[in-house]
């Protein structure tokens, strides 16, 4: 049975330009935030179900409200979402004051005008209350602890997120989410039960990479989206400098916002005098930060907490061994490492302590590299491929719409 599904999510235009029909330079741009959301879309139409995409664009206000582009049964709804947080947007004033109460307002008009089947929100915040204000059957899917995500960065804006997201869970009546971490961080907000079902990773992706052998060079890659204390990228680069001391030839590639040239990163390095063998590439574009990691040695992830780590599967997919925090929230269930009995793909540490990411990298580069690297290159194929995640996506849709179709029968 083929069905009509909604997603509403972050979606960048240039990710589904693809799937729509005629030219899309003139289109706004939608939101780039999640660039898994057009991997989901593009298997379940492959697999013949229609998709209706709805995202948000920060450059429609105020002279748009909602742009609609079309594909073969694919549409695209891009809904106008104010600039400013905080300061007034023209006669409207800013979106966390109301909660995104005008952003929420466009997406469920645009979502109940297309009247699909069901509803897949990603994230607990604007998306999943637009999708339950239809009062259409819906999934919400979470990708993040707001209360964890609160308590690392504790400021206004993601206090208002949080109580978004509190209604959410409270309104709210299927869910998955990510990882095993993140039932143990959500199932206590919600009555039904909560069903795991990782982050699909794209086509391109899986069809890179290669099981490795124990390389000569040591070419590190380090991707942060973000300087901030949740990222914890400082022990991480006060340990390559150790490294680089010993290895002169060693360097580390990395990626993200405020990890480009003469930004956050390179600052706080020079500061410290510790910018030897580091190159800053900033923000990238996914295809390309793709074909740049499938060229070095190691991934070094030293987020202090992970709800999944796209980034994590990806380095896995590309059968590159991975140093990361044995505490780091979901980072031990994505890489495998909760199996005591194997060699699992990463080498676990304390990412907060700098000697101990030093003993980390250099024990993940050891004779058990082509081990590791096996490791997760099969790993991702196994759980992460779009195929499993979207037929996963929709055992769970069909088994909402019975329950639906039951309760008003």
């Amino acid at each position: 049975m083929t069905l009509h599904i909604a997603i509403a999510a972050p979606i960048a235009t240039e990710h589904v330009a693809h799937l729509l029909s005629g030219t899309t330079d003139d289109l706004p741009k939608g939101n780039s935030d999640a660039p898994f959301t057009s991997v989901l879309i593009a298997e379940l139409l492959r697999q013949g179900h229609k998709v209706s995409a709805f995202t948000t664009d920060t450059g429609m206000y105020p002279d748009k409200q909602i742009v609609k582009a079309q594909g073969t049964n694919f549409d695209l709804y891009i809904c106008a979402q104010r600039r400013h947080a905080w300061r007034p947007n023209s006669w409207r004033p800013g979106r966390a004051l109301d909660a995104f109460g005008y952003e929420r307002r466009l997406l469920a008009k645009a979502i109940s005008a297309a009247q699909p089947d069901i509803i897949h929100a990603h994230w607990s915040y604007e998306f999943a209350l637009a999708a339950i204000k239809t009062g259409l059957p819906h999934l919400i899917s979470c990708h993040d602890a707001p209360a964890v995500v609160l308590r690392f960065s504790p400021y206004p804006y993601r206090a208002i997120r949080y109580l978004m997201a509190r209604q959410v869970f409270r309104r709210g009546s299927h869910f998955s989410t990510v990882s095993e971490y993140m039932v143990e961080q959500l199932q206590h907000y919600v009555r039904s039960k909560i069903a795991v079902v990782p982050n699909p990773l794209a086509d391109y992706v899986l069809s890179s990479g290669h099981i490795r052998q124990t390389p000569d060079s040591w070419q590190i890659g380090l991707i942060c989206n973000g300087w901030d204390a949740r990222k914890n990228p400082k022990p991480a680069l006060q340990a390559f400098a150790m490294l680089h001391a010993n290895q002169p030839l060693a360097k580390l590639h990395v990626y993200g916002h405020g990890f480009g040239s003469g930004q956050e990163a390179e600052i706080w390095c020079r500061e410290q005098n510790i910018s030897s063998g580091i190159v800053f590439h900033g923000a990238t574009p996914h295809r390309q930060l793709i074909s740049q990691l499938d060229k070095l040695d190691l991934l070094l992830h030293p987020a202090r907490e992970e709800s999944f780590g796209v980034v994590l599967a990806e380095a896995m997919a590309l059968g590159l061994p991975i140093v990361a925090g044995k505490f780091s929230g979901a980072v031990p269930w994505v890489v495998g490492a909760d199996n005591n009995d194997t060699v699992s793909c990463a080498v676990l540490t304390d990412i907060n302590d700098a000697h101990a990411i030093l003993t980390a990298i250099e024990a993940a580069m050891d004779q058990d590299y082509a081990i590791r690297s096996a490791a997760g290159f099969h790993r991702a194929r196994q759980l992460f491929g779009s195929i499993q995640v979207a037929d996963a996506y929709l055992a769970l849709c069909r088994q909402i719409l019975l329950q639906s179709a039951t309760s008003v029968s």
